[in-house]
């Protein structure tokens, strides 16, 4: 009896085994700066300790249960003396990691259900095209407000070990001293993580507390430029809203970035120019059209300058703008948040109603 022939592996088929075997041993890292988080810790470490090697938590002085919680998840628990600084802590815990890739989340982030399984698959996919970081869309919601959403966009949380965060605030990732550029967006539909540290009961001592570190560092840092769309938002949180216009507009003078968030400051800026001064019509409308250049395809933008026109009496304009915000709306896929709805989509169009019969009736 003849013995049957070994099946032969194809190139491709032992290449896509050894690339399997490569990214199993891929080690990853989770990692995590804390300081009395025992509220939150256990549900942002139990989303994704599944799936990563080892679990890393820096902490900078907490005197309730955080210690705890992280050691009863097996992490690996540093301590470091809090310094007005939140690159310290975070550069620390990356020193500690002996992962190829790093997870690293807030404490009151956490994976969406079970999500984090796709955690190596999508490392897998970075790799292949030479990307060094992972965008995950990251959902704000208000735990204050029944988890009312309040916003969504795509950040960095996964990325290639090697990376060092710098500013004392609202820290940025570099390597080499470079922004991170080459990343990959991962699709909301294979991995999701929700932040509930924006609830409306947490903004205002939030932005108190931010202010005093990032006027410290205004003062210390070569990269002043850096901080001012940051300084807008600690002003505006904090209802002072001369300082929130100027640190806005030095921002907005900074031009378009390609970074998360980039639109804050004309947000800001059209809030406060819209706060009911007349007088300031002129300054809204020079805004509004500004932020369409900077942000042609975000439709409140364009909806906002259609107000804008409507109010300056060119109807035909506005609306003309009000449809391209309606155009804009169905067809967005950009980055960076946007806050318009759809009942946002439906005053546009009932605004657009109006200013038709404001027009038909001016010619009867």
């Amino acid at each position: 009896m003849k013995k049957p022939k070994r099946a032969v592996k194809s190139k491709a088929q032992l290449l896509m085994e050894m690339s399997a075997k490569k990214f199993e041993a891929l080690k990853v890292s989770a990692c995590w700066i804390v300081r009395n988080e025992e509220n939150t810790l256990a549900n942002s470490i139990n989303s994704v300790k599944a799936y990563v090697d080892e679990l890393i938590v820096v902490d900078t002085g907490s005197t309730d249960g955080t210690i705890e919680i992280a050691e009863r998840f097996g992490a690996k628990v540093f301590k470091l003396d809090w310094a007005n600084d939140f690159s310290a802590p975070r550069n620390h815990a990356l020193e500690q990691a002996t992962g190829d890739w790093i997870v690293f989340l807030d404490a009151d982030e956490y994976f969406v259900e079970d999500c984090a399984k796709n955690i190596r698959q999508s490392i897998q996919l970075a790799v292949t095209k030479k990307r060094s970081a992972l965008l995950i869309e990251l959902v704000n919601i208000d735990l204050d407000d029944n988890n009312r959403v309040l916003d969504s966009t795509y950040l960095c949380r996964v990325f290639k070990a090697g990376a060092r965060y710098v500013g004392r605030i609202h820290e940025e990732l570099r390597i080499d001293g470079k922004p991170l550029m080459k990343t990959l967006t991962v699709p909301n539909t294979i991995m999701q993580i929700v932040h509930t540290g924006y609830s409306k009961g947490l903004n205002r001592e939030k932005a108190a507390r931010n202010l005093k570190m990032l006027l410290a560092e205004l003062e210390a840092t070569d990269e002043p430029e850096r901080i001012y769309g940051y300084l807008a938002q600690c002003y505006n949180g904090l209802d002072e809203y001369a300082e929130a216009e100027k640190y806005a507009r030095l921002d907005i003078e900074r031009g378009r970035r390609d970074s998360t968030f980039a639109s804050s400051s004309h947000r800001i800026l059209i809030n406060i120019l819209s706060k009911g001064d007349v007088d300031r019509l002129d300054d809204r409308l020079a805004e509004a059209r500004r932020a369409v250049e900077d942000f042609p395809t975000m439709p409140e933008f364009r909806a906002e300058l259609a107000e804008c026109l409507a109010a300056s009496g060119d109807y035909e304009r506005a609306i003309v703008e009000m449809k391209a915000a309606l155009k804009s709306f169905e067809s967005y896929r950009g980055l960076e948040p946007t806050m318009f709805d759809q009942s946002m989509a439906a005053f546009a169009a009932e605004r657009i109603r109006q200013w038709n019969k404001i027009l038909l009736e001016g010619i009867r």
